[in-house]
């Protein structure tokens, strides 16, 4: 049996060098036979089924990797940090996202001390986890938005009526919004029964674009318990929904990747990060922000990854939206690009900024400020879209 490997890369906090390396022992064996080591006879259980650390070494002054689930300035003692690689067997994750996530972090996230601050992928992996379908590239082919920075607008909020949110959704679409999706708190809810609004909206959307030869694709939220999951996005498709919003975080990374590799749907997948905020958030142990909010969501299938943005309500800092989108479009391997989608403080005032900082290849979701200049909701996309095609002549 071939032994292919891929490799997790932990920040391990320990008072000395010998500490780190028996927690990283304990993750090796934790992450993969669960077993006394002591009492297993099979060589190639040992041997290759077992994890193996591939390196530990202290963490450099300086490094990224220090600064992972740390609250903003806060005084860190680097000395104590050290930065194990481990490689699993291939075969140990049975090719399946969520075995794949159980083996990266499953018991060990019970344990202290320890984060999660990189992976890498081995050939088969990137066979089975290729990435987006659509890609960067190709929601601006759908969207007939071939450079300035994109917009997505939002239908909110919960307790609208479902003419309503499709009145929106007809709004926005003449205004010039490239994607409009549901909220994620808008479900199945009595007052906004999913079959209903996902009709009236789709049906809308349709109705605009053919009227005003716009492209706006409209995404139904299809996050929901167990096999709803594809039923409501086999449901959306059927209704004439032109993508698919899910929020890993409620119902797990294996409905992602099961939505983006079913070709019979075929739908540009927008990520939600609901739920996944005690995975990041400084604390004893986790998964980096950059993984969980960015690089996940692309391997398992979503073009479009939201994730919260600096300078609003949420306490994440330039530096890590930055390296969010980063890992959200860098190059890896032949796997396209995903299309950053940062929302939350993106306001009309800081539009300049945002802009400079995440580049044109982004797709900035617009809630609250597209309803603070006032009830004309057209005239306000329209306004956003002039905006961004100004700051992306300017660059």
């Amino acid at each position: 049996m071939k032994d292919e490997r891929f490799i997790v890369t932990y920040r391990i906090e320990a008072s000395s060098y010998e500490e780190a390396k028996a927690i990283a022992w304990a993750v090796q064996v934790e992450q993969t036979i669960e077993f006394p080591y002591e009492f297993v006879t099979d060589p190639y259980i040992k041997e290759t089924v077992t994890g193996r650390l591939e390196s530990l070494e202290p963490i450099e002054q300086g490094s990224a990797y220090a600064n992972v689930g740390i609250m903003p300035n806060a005084v860190i003692d680097v000395s104590r940090y050290y930065v194990a690689r481990i490689s699993y067997l291939v075969d140990t994750t049975a090719l399946e996202a969520t075995q794949f996530l159980n083996v990266v972090f499953g018991n060990s996230s019970l344990q202290p001390h320890i984060w999660v601050v990189d992976v890498e992928l081995c050939q088969t992996l990137y066979d089975v986890f290729n990435g987006p379908q659509f890609g960067l590239q190709g929601i601006r082919e759908l969207v007939h938005t071939t450079a300035r920075p994109m917009i997505q607008a939002v239908v909110k909020p919960m307790g609208t009526p479902n003419e309503e949110l499709a009145r929106m959704c007809g709004a926005y679409t003449r205004g010039g919004a490239d994607v409009i999706k549901d909220d994620h708190g808008i479900s199945n809810q009595s007052f906004s029964q999913y079959k209903d609004r996902v009709k009236r909206c789709a049906a809308m959307v349709q109705e605009m674009n053919a009227a005003h030869g716009t492209h706006t694709l409209y995404a139904a939220n299809v996050s929901g318990d167990g096999t709803d999951v594809i039923e409501r996005a086999y449901f959306a498709k059927e209704a004439g929904a032109t993508a698919l919003m899910v929020a890993s975080g409620l119902v797990g990374f294996g409905w992602l990747h099961k939505l983006a590799t079913d070709k019979k749907l075929g739908l540009p997948i927008i990520h939600h990060p609901a739920y996944s905020g005690g995975f990041v958030s400084p604390g004893t142990s986790g998964v980096a922000d950059y993984l969980q909010l960015g690089l996940l969501p692309r391997i398992f299938g979503a073009d479009m990854p939201i994730f919260v943005s600096y300078g609003g309500r949420f306490t994440f800092t330039e530096e890590q939206c930055k390296r969010i989108s980063n890992y959200i479009k860098q190059p890896m391997a032949l796997m396209k690009a995903a299309c950053p989608a940062p929302g939350g403080g993106v306001t009309d005032a800081r539009l300049n900024e945002l802009v400079k900082l995440y580049g044109n290849d982004t797709m900035f979701l617009v809630g609250g400020d597209m309803f603070r200049r006032g009830p004309d909701i057209e005239s306000n996309m329209a306004y956003f879209v002039e905006r961004l095609s100004d700051l992306s002549e300017s660059k």
